[in-house]
């Protein structure tokens, strides 16, 4: 008997559709995602401006957050210097970021250190770094 090789070129052919039909949602799925991403993305870069600003000004006023608050805003509450920032890195009295940036101990004389960290209106961390300064001696 002699059969016909039909149905199996026919079950191959179907196995390549579904293969390229799930490659396909995937790659679809990525590409829908890839917007929240990239929103994600821009949000942290501007908070990461903002933090990197507050460290640029306590470097440049040694660290005195009294000094720093009166040149960019906010206020300083228990020694912290407190400001709100917007999306895109600027200083914002209606921001929707928080910047709170506090003193810590360096362990080393004449060295100054201080902790940014940048929160976002539901109150979740979003960038922190630690900058260090020369402090003022004399």
């Amino acid at each position: 008997m002699n059969r016909s090789k039909a149905p199996l070129a026919l079950m191959g052919q179907l196995l390549m559709v579904l293969f390229f039909a799930l490659a396909a949602a995937i790659c679809l799925q990525a590409f829908a995602k890839s917007e929240t991403i990239s929103q994600r993305s821009a949000e942290r870069d501007a908070a990461s401006l903002l933090a990197q600003n507050a460290a640029e000004t306590l470097k440049n006023v040694h660290g005195e957050m009294d000094r720093a608050c009166a040149l960019l805003g906010g206020n300083v509450e228990d020694g912290a210097w407190v400001f709100r920032g917007d999306a895109s890195g600027r200083f914002a009295e209606d921001g929707a970021w928080r910047v709170k940036s506090e003193r810590i101990e360096s362990g080393e004389s004449g060295l100054g250190r201080a902790c940014i960290r940048v929160f976002d209106a539901a109150e979740n961390e979003v960038v922190s770094l630690i900058c260090s300064w020369q402090e003022v001696l004399g």
